[in-house]
């Protein structure tokens, strides 16, 4: 009978060791998958932060997006050594980076308050700054309530209607 119950917890001993080898593997590769996945964009937003840093005097970063029309962008927003607020934008390819105020045009936060109040969207996806056709321009993309993906894309400046693109 003893011996029975011995093999018994062997076996349970086992079984629990076993499932937890599989629940540490799991775990182990989920944040290697994770950490994978993730590697390139934080490379980007490092190298966009060290350039923002080097060439417009960014001394704290606040946000970072980056938007993809016809060229990719990196925008940092931060403040710089004199502490006021700007954005840079870091063009992928070619360009020199574009340093703004934030004071000269509208705030992330802003838009979005715009777009909800006129599209009022299922759910927003994005809301990055960028440019578009030659001037600095906020993208929102976001679902209508119909569950469609739309574009609007707004001027920095004055926050017009630029272009809109509905139900794709």
């Amino acid at each position: 009978m003893r011996r029975e119950q011995s093999g018994r917890r062997r076996r349970g001993r086992r079984v629990l060791s076993s499932i937890l080898v599989i629940i540490v593997i799991l775990i182990i590769g989920t944040l290697w998958g994770y950490h994978h996945a993730t590697a390139p964009i934080n490379k980007v937003r490092s190298q966009s932060i060290s350039m923002a840093e080097k060439y417009a005097g960014l001394k704290k970063e606040s946000a970072f997006y980056w938007t993809n029309l016809n060229k990719t962008y990196y925008t940092v927003a931060g403040t710089n050594k004199q502490n006021k607020a700007i954005y840079v934008l870091v063009p992928q390819k070619g360009a020199q980076l574009r340093v703004m105020q934030q004071s000269d045009g509208l705030t992330r936060n802003q838009v979005l308050s715009k777009v909800w109040s006129q599209r009022n969207p299922k759910k927003v996806l994005s809301a990055a700054l960028s440019v578009f056709n030659g001037k600095s321009a906020w993208i929102v993309s976001y679902m209508n309530k119909k569950g469609q993906l739309c574009y609007e894309t707004l001027s920095f400046k004055s926050g017009k209607l630029l272009q809109l693109i509905e139900n794709i």
